[in-house]
């Protein structure tokens, strides 16, 4: 029997290309959660959340909200100590991406924006770029 390896991805559309994160890194996805904005912050913050009693900063998905007419969610992440949320708009979707529908990409891709991308696959004809969620909250993390 031959063994089927993928990926489960939860795709969130943006207003430039489509992000992946990997399902093993949500710890749940929040509808219209009440953001606070907080001072002195770097522009991709949209501030905090109150997550289940505890303060978690949310970063913008792209720098330009998405906007428009679909509900605005956070998606909320967690990577070892660290737990983050990421705000945007739009519906979520999941793939299940396996290697033949992963794009060859450059050894090392150049982030874009704030995110680092990992992996680019091709699936149903549409194109995602898999965040890498370790490289990603390291690079964002202010006070360790």
């Amino acid at each position: 029997m031959e063994a089927y390896t993928g990926k489960e991805l939860l795709c969130i559309p943006g207003k430039n290309k489509s992000y992946a994160v990997e399902i093993p890194y949500i710890t749940e996805l929040c509808i219209q959660m009440q953001l606070s904005l907080i001072p002195c912050l770097p522009d991709c913050f949209a501030g905090v959340c109150n997550y289940k009693g505890n303060i978690v900063p949310v970063v913008e998905l792209e720098e330009e909200k998405a906007g428009g007419k679909n509900r605005d969610m956070v998606l909320i992440t967690e990577w070892g100590k660290y737990r983050m949320g990421i705000h945007f708009s739009g519906e979520p979707y999941a793939i299940f991406a396996t290697d033949k529908d992963k794009i060859e990409s450059p050894e090392e891709m150049e982030p874009s924006g704030i995110w680092i991308e990992k992996d680019i696959y091709k699936k149903d004809n549409k194109v995602v770029y898999v965040i890498d969620m370790e490289k990603s909250i390291e690079s964002l993390v202010i006070f360790p």
